[in-house]
This record gives structure tokens, C-alpha cells and sequence, in this order.
């Protein structure tokens, strides 16, 4: 081309390339997943599957007002009891207790998560936990995985009749002592029966607790998750114990044969 070739007609037509040859990067950028614009998130569920969030003291709000989250909704994990930390990515024993919204059924994928339409149910007001996840990148979860965690009395009125009952409990059903008791019962000898009379007491005293919660201040067993933790049953099964009903005991605890540590 040369400088006579330069005319309005030539000036249009090579800007309109450049324009086009413009946009076609520009298109390019936007598409391709760089370190300045990460990846969003698909709302797959697949963290929804893993288990509902534990809750923090933001979450409070979740349980008040229109459309308030029900306490049925709550499992306490009590401290010393095993629960799989979500940023370590293994089973540890809980240095306090965490409240989590309940699994759907028998399994763990939280009971919000629409499985048919891989929706949730809460999310335009999902809890602290679920706001900050992002699998790609778990750092701004981990920032706040065990700060400021809500607890039971934290939901309760101050001086709720029930706080006593559950102070009670605790001491009477402590979940870090099934772990070692277990190890105890299953290297026989006269510890193992000493281990097995121990397991014993606490499985009564817990279905105990249940059914007076029951009778006497009219809680329904929906509510028992919150209030006393997951039961006793589900503590035996994680620590590889079997909790059988005995005519003569009431209660008998077993070591399970197939369980693995």
C-alpha cells in the first residue's frame, strides 16, 4: 500500500479490521480462566453432598424473623467427639462443640441441598460456611472455619430450663471418653469389663435423657439432635462399638468385628 492507496475508504476498512480483530481477543480474554479472574463457581453441590456448613454466630439470624431455620434442622457435635474437619480434610476429635445443619436421611448431604435440582434451598441466605467455600480455593474458608462458632446456648434464652438438664448430660455422656474405653474393651482382661460397664451406664443415661426430654418437657425426638448431640448409638458406631438391647442389662456394648480404626 502506498501513501496515495491512503484514502477515507482505506482508513475505514482497516479500522473496521482492527475493530474486528479487537473484540475477537477481547472475547479470547474473557473466556480463558487466568490468574486474575478465577474460576467462578458451578454450583455443582458437590460440597452440598460432603454435609451441611457448621454455623457461626453470623448464622443467629438464620433463626429469627420470617422463615426462621427450625432447631430440628440443628445437630449439635459435642466436644471430643470425632467429625471430619472440612480444611484439614481428615477425622479429628472436636476441641468444642460446632453446631451443623442435619444431613437428609441416614447420610450427610445437607438437608437443604435439592438433590433433583442440584439447588439449594437457603441460597440467597446460605449460612457463613457456605458463602465463603469455594473448592478451587478453601482459603477464605479456612480464614474462618473455627472462629466465632455457634453454640447451643447461644440459641437458647438465657436460663432456659433445658441448660441445666444438658450440663447434666454432658458430664454424664462425655464423648471423649468413648474412644479410649473402646481401645479398653477390645484388649480384654479386667479392664475390658470395667470399659464395658462404663459404655454401658452412659448408653442408658443417654436414652434416658431422650425420653424424658420426651415426657416430661414435651420435646419431640426431631429436637433431641440439638439439644443432646447425636445419640449415643451413632457415638458407639464411629469408635467401632455395637449397642445391642439385653433383657437382663438393659443395654450390651461389643466391640464390631468388622470395624477398621
Amino acid at each position: 500500500m502506498t501513501r496515495q492507496d491512503i484514502g477515507p475508504a482505506s482508513v475505514n476498512e482497516s479500522t473496521a479490521n482492527l475493530t474486528a480483530q479487537a473484540i475477537i481477543i477481547l472475547n479470547m480474554e474473557e473466556n480463558t480462566p487466568t490468574a486474575k479472574s478465577p474460576a467462578a463457581c458451578t454450583r455443582c453441590g458437590e460440597c452440598c453432598r460432603k454435609g451441611g456448613p457448621a454455623l457461626h454466630r453470623e448464622d443467629a439470624a438464620l433463626f429469627t424473623g420470617e422463615n426462621a431455620l427450625d432447631l430440628c434442622h440443628v445437630v449439635t457435635l459435642r466436644a471430643g467427639e470425632p467429625a471430619f474437619d472440612q480444611v484439614r480434610g481428615r477425622v479429628l476429635p472436636l476441641a468444642a462443640e460446632i453446631l451443623k445443619i442435619k444431613g437428609s436421611g441416614e447420610g450427610w448431604t445437607c438437608a437443604f441441598f435439592d438433590t433433583a435440582k442440584s439447588a439449594c434451598a437457603l441460597y440467597d441466605r446460605r449460612p457463613a460456611e457456605c458463602r465463603a467455600l469455594f473448592c478451587q480455593d478453601t482459603g477464605a474458608l479456612a480464614e474462618m472455619y473455627e472462629k466465632n462458632r455457634l453454640t447451643r446456648r447461644d440459641l437458647l434464652p438465657k436460663g432456659h430450663g433445658v441448660l441445666a438438664v444438658m450440663a447434666e448430660h454432658e458430664a454424664l455422656v462425655p464423648p471423649a471418653r468413648i474412644a479410649p474405653l473402646a481401645a479398653a474393651l477390645r484388649a480384654g482382661g479386667q479392664e475390658a469389663l470395667d470399659a464395658e460397664a462404663e459404655l454401658s451406664r452412659m448408653a442408658l443415661a443417654d436414652q434416658a435423657f431422650r425420653t424424658s426430654l420426651a415426657d416430661r418437657a414435651g420435646i419431640a425426638p426431631a429436637y433431641h439432635d440439638f439439644f443432646f448431640g447425636r445419640g449415643i448409638g451413632a457415638l458407639f458406631c464411629a469408635a467401632g462399638l455395637t449397642l445391642r438391647a439385653d433383657a437382663r442389662l438393659g443395654v450390651r456394648v461389643q466391640p464390631d468385628p468388622l470395624w477398621r480404626d
